[in-house]
């Protein structure tokens, strides 16, 4: 059990993010079975997936930003995660995103040219929510191995967008689960502990899992780390007016 939260009150829903070494590392698999599993228990979820942001009423405004290349600034992005937030309250339903307020933030202009800035969107997003015990869920493995089952998994256009991305980078020798696998290493890499330190410097609590564990143990691991034991003894919001 993760004794940081073992005195935390249960009943309460709670906001899980959720991060990863790479791509095909798990995370919306991760994000399903959470949800699943809480639903199971009678709990109400909102789960959020990234495509969602562009199809999601209340984040509009946002992705009108992305969409038009003006590139959502903190000040667009706090209003929306504020009504996000409010609407789990009103359903007192956990919030579960298979991605984070960092990584949707951190490759873009504002956030490369000034680190802290970053930082502070992380840390006015986590009080924002302080009331749900936010967490971020990450997920670490073998690179490559992630690699090849994004590829088996996103099909033609994932792969050859990654692709160039790897050539682009002078990653162009051997197959191209090989290239994208060491663009990843080397340029998501260095992407991802920007995130993590905004995260981290935020006080974002941050609980690893081992995303080379089956499916259903990763899970487990992410229960456990929640708070809730094996069996689980998870949280219902069936009767609640």
């Amino acid at each position: 059990m993760n004794s940081e939260f073992d005195t935390r009150d249960r009943t309460k829903p709670r906001l899980a993010m959720l991060t990863g070494t790479c791509a095909g590392i798990g995370k919306s698999t991760l994000a399903e079975g959470l949800a699943h599993r809480l639903e199971e228990a009678g709990a109400t979820v909102d789960l959020f997936g990234e495509h969602q942001i562009f199809t999601r009423a209340d984040f509009a405004d946002v992705a009108q930003a992305f969409r038009s290349r003006e590139f959502p600034t903190p000040e667009r992005f706090l209003p929306t995660y504020a009504r996000i937030f409010d609407g789990f309250r009103t359903a007192n339903a956990w919030g579960v995103f298979d991605w984070h307020c960092a990584g949707m933030a951190a490759d873009l202009p504002w956030a490369m040219r000034d680190h802290g800035r970053l930082t502070r969107l992380c840390l006015d997003v986590r009080e924002l929510a302080g009331d749900m015990d936010p967490v971020l869920l990450d997920l670490v493995g073998d690179v490559r191995t992630a690699t090849e089952r994004a590829l088996a998994q996103r099909g033609d256009v994932w792969a050859k967008r990654y692709a160039r991305l790897a050539s682009a980078a002078g990653h162009t020798s051997g197959r191209i689960a090989e290239r994208i696998a060491a663009w990843s290493r080397d340029q998501g890499g260095a992407l991802r502990e920007q995130e993590l330190a905004a995260m981290r410097s935020a006080g974002w609590p941050i609980i690893e899992l081992d995303a080379t564990a089956s499916v259903a143990e990763v899970l487990e691991q992410a229960l456990d780390a929640l708070g809730f034991g094996r069996p689980a003894v998870l949280p219902s919001s069936r009767g609640r007016g």
